[in-house]
């Protein structure tokens, strides 16, 4: 039985920003929200992220299932990355890595 939830997260910023992006940028960003939403706990859920793009802005985060709710939620509410506003997308979800 497969006890996780694989995102496809995408980050959009303006043309023009001076952001860094990094996997850890990216990942903390996420982590951060949970914290800042849900809590001492919610900024303790396991997130794995398995693959990240730095020219497509994009990332699979391995999220555990009982999380995952919690874990999209605080996603879409994340408006700035390195105080430049943003937007995070969901561009797919799926019960299995190989799918995204």
């Amino acid at each position: 039985m497969n006890d996780y939830i694989y995102l496809d997260v995408e980050l959009k910023l303006k043309e023009d920003s001076s952001a860094v992006l990094t996997p850890a940028y990216f990942q903390g960003s996420i982590e951060r929200s949970l914290a800042e939403f849900f809590g001492e706990i919610g900024g303790q859920t396991e997130l794995e992220l398995l693959k990240f793009d730095c020219t497509q802005k994009r990332g699979i985060l391995k999220v555990p299932k009982e999380f995952s709710s919690k874990t999209k939620a605080a996603i879409t509410l994340i408006g700035r990355f390195q105080d430049i506003p943003c937007h995070f997308a969901i561009v797919k979800t799926s019960d299995k890595p190989l799918e995204l």
